[in-house]
């Protein structure tokens, strides 16, 4: 089984998530803060993080969060990590523990972005009292 390489901590301040109730599809729009230190990157999240959900009559939820860190690579560079970060939660999923996401990075530090650019990611969106835990996986290693 495959250790995630890098974890998004995430918080929520749930008076903050703004929402259409009656609309079908519903829309949910949550605002978030949050850090990430790894072995690759360290850093924090800048405002204007957001969290889109449109959930359908059936009860799909469609995620897309964007959100963008200013921090350190592991050469101790000053730079920027852009996530692009969509799932999605069926209804049939509600035993699972966790939504599956597809991370997509874009950064401006020439020692993340040959690694970062590949498509070979996933994400795990893990639910914490405070927000939600988001646990990167590369899907080529099999450490």
């Amino acid at each position: 089984m495959s250790k995630p390489f890098m974890i998004f901590n995430i918080e929520i301040d749930r008076t903050l998530i703004s929402e259409m109730q009656d609309a079908q599809p519903r829309v949910s729009v949550i605002p978030f803060t949050g850090y990430v230190r790894s072995d690759l990157f360290t850093g924090t999240i800048l405002p204007g993080a957001a969290d889109v959900q449109i959930t359908d009559p059936s009860g799909c939820r469609h995620l897309q969060a964007r959100y963008m860190f200013r921090g350190r690579d592991s050469a101790d560079n000053t730079c920027y990590l852009y996530v692009d970060n969509t799932g999605y939660f069926r209804p049939e999923d509600h035993k699972k523990t966790y939504i599956d996401a597809c991370p997509r990075f874009l950064t401006d530090s020439p020692l993340l972005a040959e690694y970062l650019s590949r498509p070979v990611f996933r994400s795990e969106i893990h639910g914490t009292d405070t927000g939600v835990d988001i646990l990167v996986f590369d899907t080529a290693q099999n450490t």
